[in-house]
């Protein structure tokens, strides 16, 4: 008895609406005096491979409408002021320099996301931690966005207790940008985001999600009115290379990575970060951070 050759194939078997598998198998034909007498059929589940190859596909093309966006803007604004054109337009001359600058800028803080998520992801990223006040990380996150916010005809509101973390504030800022201005995208005008804070082993003020909050954190808050998310994508909202939408992402901008690093940069402090939305209702971001710094004890 010998081997055939071996066909290689894929096929997608579906059952109930949480069951869905990609598969790949191998069928090997038995041959015996020269007739096929069985066969030997191998199966593997290549489900995870294959979504994480098309997460990485759409990834690869949104970072590269990303790039390209900005680089043609910056080409255009910069050949006109080469060219000589608007010598005798300063003002106009000056918005173009100034678009050049601010395209310039997006590109960087595109490649430092990529670099910093890479660093995240295997949880080297540097953190300067200091005693903060939670109060005045939420202004200094909310004027960081008030233009932003102002543009689009939305409010911040920042309503807190004081409170002390321990934390690097350049990384939380970070956070709260991410957090923010996604909550910007997604909001209509005339709408508020508002930004709050709660310490754990305190009164929840009815709020279930944050019952468990442990005492010794800082539960930070970041609640919007905008269009909010189903069930299904808020489950996958800070995956890798997640992209939720796609057709979302490309209409407002944005790689995907930016909740992706949020969830590295909190856990990397030792805190966590989660999610509830209601689509049409807005959705709420959450996050912890420790109050103070860990003591040793002898």
């Amino acid at each position: 008895m010998t081997a055939g050759k071996a066909a290689l194939c894929d096929c997608l078997m579906k059952g109930n609406e949480e069951f869905e598998k990609r598969v790949e198998y191998t069928a090997n034909p038995l041959i015996e005096d020269g007739r096929i007498s069985g066969m030997v059929i191998a199966f593997q589940d290549v489900t995870d491979r294959r979504r994480l190859e098309r997460m990485k596909e759409e990834f690869i093309s949104t970072v590269s409408h990303e790039l390209r966006t900005p680089l043609t803007a910056l080409r255009a604004s910069l050949g006109l002021v080469a060219s000589g054109s608007l010598d005798s337009r300063p003002e106009k001359l000056k918005q173009m320099i100034q678009m050049a600058i601010g395209n310039s800028e997006r590109l960087m803080r595109l490649v430092n996301n990529i670099l910093d998520f890479d660093r995240g992801e295997k949880g080297r990223l540097v953190l300067n931690r200091k005693q903060l006040e939670a109060v005045g990380l939420m202004r200094r996150a909310a004027d960081a966005a008030e233009h932003s916010a102002s543009l689009a005809q939305i409010t911040l509101k920042v309503n807190a207790a004081s409170s002390p973390v321990y934390a690097d504030p350049v990384r939380i800022l970070q956070v709260f940008n991410e957090l923010i201005t996604n909550a910007i995208k997604f909001s209509m005008p005339g709408t508020t985001i508002q930004l709050s804070a709660q310490l754990g082993g305190m009164n929840a003020l009815g709020r279930p999600e944050l019952c468990f909050v442990r005492k010794g954190e800082v539960c930070f808050i970041v609640e919007d009115e905008g269009l909010g998310m189903p069930p299904e994508k808020l489950a996958r909202i800070f995956e890798r290379f997640q992209q939720g939408d796609g057709s979302d992402t490309r209409a407002l901008g944005g790689t995907g990575l930016g909740l992706a690093l949020c969830r590295a940069i909190v856990e990397q402090h030792g805190g966590r970060i989660w999610a509830d939305s209601e689509v049409g209702k807005g959705s709420r971001f959450y996050f912890t951070m420790p109050i103070m710094a860990e003591v040793e004890v002898p």
